[in-house]
């Protein structure tokens, strides 16, 4: 008996450890492959096939893995207009500012050397006039545009010595109040072949769209400005490419018992952003409000959602509710819709044209159920409704191809997988990564099959399950041999044999 306690131990401590600390395996309801690829850091498209799979909002139940089942660290980016930037130059026409009779040399000079902040340093005023003791300035005319001004390059006349200059560019639409743009920047021309040897480019860090800029110069050449031959203007442009919209129509509205209000089914939930109308015969236009009904994720406790309010907001409104009259909000528990927007869509057709309404505009909405509340046409009717067109853009996955593929994505889960987390030092080559595809799903495929034809499978989670049951009954029955042995052994008078 001895020896039969042993081995059930040493089948416990082999097992159950497993047991107790293996991962537990989620259950997915669908599996896309990933094609492969041959970078370290790759990405894909998310299809419609995925969003059918979802059970959470967010994504949540989304998981890439190796051929080894094994995680891999991704990362999930939400589509974003693309910035373009182009830069182009133009030379700038200038004029050299007159000596105005209310300013004398003097005080310029302590203006920009106040402006340097030398003056108030270990410098005196006496050392500062002894090395920038020539003022001179030009104004610059601008062209009316939406370019940005960045950069500001200043050439001179040749020369046999060294040249410096402080230079300060300040802003004004009259010439009469001037605003900074750049803090005093030293320039500096030195002799040399091809005068390469210069530092003479001026950044503006500042935005402006001053008509009229002037560059005022403390130099160690007497007029400074009489020296300049060309002044060249640097201009960012910048253009934003729109996402492209994915978009899907929907005829088939459900009337609701309130007035006027009707209900639109989706089949899945993916992100819409954009609606818009096509109207139906002889109506010119919608008016209304838009609703959504939030879906719940599989592990939201329904019972338990109203004792999640905040003790203070119900303090707040009972005491809201005592002084003025109860009324219930559009997003109230009580209330299953949440309002989104209203809307007004129209099509006008005019001699030459038709005046279209722009698309209307919602935050990322994830929900199967929305709401439709038409005040014009006021008593909506079946044929009067449009026909709704819903656009939407799907999210993108960026992952590290972090051990042997092929890769898959596994998606729809009743609870949230684990997930490996993508390091914070590759965020800035995701732009880089290499681009894979998603291939139609094998599950999907198979849910699409007869009860009868489909597999019976069992997940690895429920297999350990039933083999930890069988060990402890198998134990337990142990433990009862040994018991009614032991009785009999008592009985007879034999003892108990101690066990060695």
């Amino acid at each position: 008996m001895k020896y039969i306690l042993r081995a059930w131990l040493s089948v416990v401590a082999v097992f159950f450890p497993t047991i107790s600390f293996a991962e537990v395996a989620t259950d997915f309801s669908c599996s896309f492959p990933v094609t492969e690829g041959q970078q370290s850091i790759r990405s894909f498209t998310l299809t419609e096939d995925v969003y059918k799979c979802l059970k959470y909002n967010g994504h949540s139940d989304l998981v890439v893995v190796n051929v080894e089942g094994q995680a891999v660290p991704f990362r999930m980016d939400a589509p974003t207009s693309k910035r373009n930037v182009s830069i182009n130059k133009k030379n700038f026409s200038f004029y050299r500012e007159p000596e105005a009779s209310s300013y004398k040399t003097g005080d310029q000079i302590r203006r920009i050397a106040s402006l340097t902040g030398i003056s108030s340093g270990n410098e005196t005023d006496t050392q500062w006039f002894t090395k920038n003791s020539y003022y001179s300035s030009i104004i610059l005319e601008q062209q009316e545009s939406d370019d940005l001004l960045k950069k500001v390059t200043i050439d001179i006349k040749s020369s046999g010595f060294p040249v410096s200059a402080t230079v300060i560019v300040e802003s004004s639409d009259d010439l009469q109040h001037w605003t900074t743009l750049r803090s005093p920047y030293n320039l500096l021309y030195l002799p040399g072949v091809d005068d390469k040897l210069r530092s003479n480019a001026l950044k503006i860090t500042t935005a402006s769209h001053g008509k009229y800029l002037r560059l005022a110069t403390l130099s160690n050449v007497e007029d400074f400005s009489a020296h300049i031959t060309r002044v060249e203007g640097e201009y960012e442009r910048s253009s934003y490419k729109p996402v492209p919209l994915r978009w899907f129509s929907v005829s088939s509205l459900q009337m609701l018992e309130e007035k006027n209000t009707w209900q639109m089914s989706l089949p899945d939930r993916r992100p819409i952003t954009h609606i818009r109308f096509t109207p139906a015969n002889n109506i010119v236009f919608y008016q209304g409000e838009i609703y959504s009904k939030p879906h719940l994720n599989p592990d939201t406790d329904i019972q338990a959602a109203p004792a999640r309010s905040n003790a203070y907001k119900k303090i707040k409104t009972l005491i809201k509710n005592k002084v003025h009259t109860s009324h219930v909000p559009r997003t109230a528990p009580v209330n299953p819709w949440r309002y989104l927007t209203s809307f007004s869509q129209y099509r006008i057709k005019a001699d030459a044209d038709t005046l279209t309404s722009p698309e209307i505009r919602i935050s990322s909405i994830q929900s199967s159920q929305w709401k439709f509340h038409f005040s014009q046409p006021q008593g909506t009717t079946a044929s009067q409704l449009p026909v709704l067109e819903l656009g939407w853009t799907p999210s993108r996955i960026t992952f590290i191809a972090q051990g042997a593929g092929p890769f898959k994505l596994l998606a729809g889960s009743t609870t949230i997988p684990g997930k490996a987390v993508f390091p914070a030092q590759f965020a800035s080559l995701k732009n880089e990564a290499e681009n894979v595809e998603l291939l139609t799903s094998s599950s999907m495929i198979k849910e699409d099959l007869s009860s009868s034809d489909k597999p019976v499978t069992t997940s690895p989670s429920k297999l350990n399950e039933a083999l930890l049951w069988v060990i402890l009954l198998v134990g337990v029955a142990l433990m009862a041999l040994m018991a009614y042995q032991l009785s009999k052994k008592m009985k007879s008078g034999q003892g108990v044999m101690p066990l060695t």
